[in-house]
Order: C-alpha cells, then structure tokens, then sequence
C-alpha cells in the first residue's frame, strides 16, 4: 500500500466527526448579528468570546487551553464601543489566542515523534482493543464533573493497525468527546457537548516533516438568573485544520509552512421578556511557507487582514 493510501486509510474514521461537526458548528453562510445592533452585542457578548466553553480544551483543537467557566449576560448594559473591532473585542484572536502547536513555534524535534498536536488528550489507562483497532481508553470524570472518552489508532506506513507506537509508526489518529452538566455559582447550570479527530501523519522515523488533519466542534448551554430576569446563553465553537505542515528539525524552533486553520464561534443570549442577541467570529489562519501567517478576522461580518509573525508573535492588522 502507498503511503497516499495509508493516508486515506487513516483518514477513514474522521468522516464520522465531520458529521457531527456540521451539527454542532455553525453555517458556512450565516454570518453577523442577529436580531440586535453590533453596539448591543458587543457590550453583551464580549465576554463569551475571550476564552473558550468549558471542557472544550479536553478535546484536541486550534484554540489555547483558556476556559471561560463564568460566562453569563452581564448584568448592566453600557453604550456600544465602536462595532466588532471596537474598545472591547479588540482584533486579537478568540477563545483565548491561538494555541502554541500553531503559533508559538513548538514544533518537531528530530527523534522525538510525539512532539506537538497530541498533548491535549493524554493517552493514560487506554489498552489496546485488538477487535476495533484501536486503543481505547477508560472514560473519566473531570474536576467539574464532565465525562471525558477518547480512543486512538496507530498505523505504520502500509496502512496496518498497531497495538503500539514504534520507530515505524507513520499515524497517529485520536478522538475525544466530552459531555455532561455543571451546576456553577447563583443557580446557573452549563450543559455541554464537544468532540474532537484528528490526524498526524509523518512520524516514522527518518521522516522530515508532520501533516495535521482534524475537525473539533461543540456547543454550551446556560441558563440562570441575573438582575434583569432568567437567561439562557448558548455558545458553539468549531475548528478545522487542513493539511498543516510542520518541519522536523535538527536545532531551533520549528513552525507550519503549510496549511489552514479555519475558527468560528458564535454566542447567543435570550433574556426573557426580550429578543435574542447574537454575535458570529470567524477566524481563518494560513501558512504559506514564509516566516509570517496570514489572518483574516471577521466579525459579525466586518473583516480584518492580519500578518502574524512566526514562530512567535502577535497579529498586526491593517
């Protein structure tokens, strides 16, 4: 088998996260706000957008492991702040940053094949189910209650499953998936579901560079109470990362040279008695082999180009 079927191969199992992605995630075409001005939104939502929903860094993913676990509609409304770009969003990346396996320059070492993309789910109690082709590991309960279940799968370079990895281990494919309620301060209550694939292909030994696929997706619920009446606050959250190429090197920081980072995070709150707000992010990151990334931020429809310097450095927008 070619190293382009064992590719495939691999690839295989995938197709059922898309699936539930495209449940989870939101519209190709559906962006903005809705049912509110940008003013409104902005002075609402804000908050829901600096980290990511709780849980959400257990699954494998694009976004730094920051959590927002007191997201809520605040309680006092103020003047907008100049539209998606103004006083409060800020142009700086969603849901915490951009985690550092894309960014940060923390890249592969060689004769060491774990390197990055593979360090958010921890591969702990899995044994290897030789009857799925997989190792699938022990579901566990979280410090706030959340069940996490992950499983992986090793192939070498002909595309046969492993029960373990070794210096011929060309593949390495994970999933997770993450659910449950969390009851938090003052009678709110969070219910989440997430899930995560994804594909690191290159890690044989003597290879010179790594290809990371995957998707991620989920969604939070919350309902409560604030001074203003009882809320319901809901945020989903996506990613998908196509054919992200990472150099394996000797010395030194290594970085992508190669392939996208599509985000997307939308937040709606609906205070009863009144109209749903909403606001839409989309983030999408591309490496073209130079040392700088190029991204592009819209929000609730208004967009901004960004130059982001690599291995490390902030985004400068035009």
């Amino acid at each position: 088998m070619t190293r382009l079927a064992a590719s495939r191969l691999a690839r295989r199992p995938l197709l059922t996260a898309v699936a539930l992605t495209a449940s989870l995630a939101l519209g190709a075409c559906d962006l903005g706000v809705t049912n509110a001005s940008d003013s409104a939104a902005e002075t609402i939502l804000a908050d829901a957008f600096t980290a990511v929903p709780v849980g959400f860094s257990a699954t494998e993913n694009s976004f730094a492991s920051a959590e927002n676990e007191d997201w809520r509609p605040m309680r006092r409304r103020h003047p907008g702040r100049g539209g998606p770009f103004g006083g409060a969003f800020g142009a700086g990346p969603m849901g915490g940053g951009i985690g550092p396996d894309f960014q940060d320059g923390v890249g592969f070492r060689a004769g060491h094949a774990r390197g990055p993309f593979g360090g958010n789910v921890p591969m702990v109690d899995c044994p290897f189910d030789a009857s799925a082709g997989k190792a699938v590991c022990a579901p566990f309960t979280d410090r706030r209650g959340l069940t996490v279940t992950r499983w992986v799968i090793w192939t070498d370079i002909d595309g046969t499953v492993q029960a373990a990895p070794d210096s011929t281990t060309f593949s390495r494919q994970t999933h997770a998936e993450v659910s449950g309620t969390v009851p938090a301060r003052e009678g709110v209550t969070r219910t989440v579901r997430h899930v995560s694939d994804r594909l690191l292909t290159g890690l044989q030994q003597g290879s010179t560079q790594r290809t990371v696929d995957g998707t991620s997706a989920g969604s939070e619920t919350v309902t409560g109470t604030t001074a203003e009446g009882a809320f319901t606050a809901e945020r989903v959250v996506a990613d998908t990362t196509r054919g992200v190429v990472i150099p394996v090197r000797v010395d030194g920081r290594s970085y992508p040279i190669a392939g996208t980072v599509i985000r997307r995070m939308r937040a709606t709150v609906t205070i009863a008695g009144t109209t749903s707000e909403s606001a839409d992010w989309r983030e999408q990151l591309t490496y073209d082999g130079s040392a700088t990334a190029t991204l592009v931020i819209t929000r609730n429809g208004e967009s901004k180009r960004c130059a982001v310097p690599l291995p490390a450095g902030r985004p400068v927008c035009e």
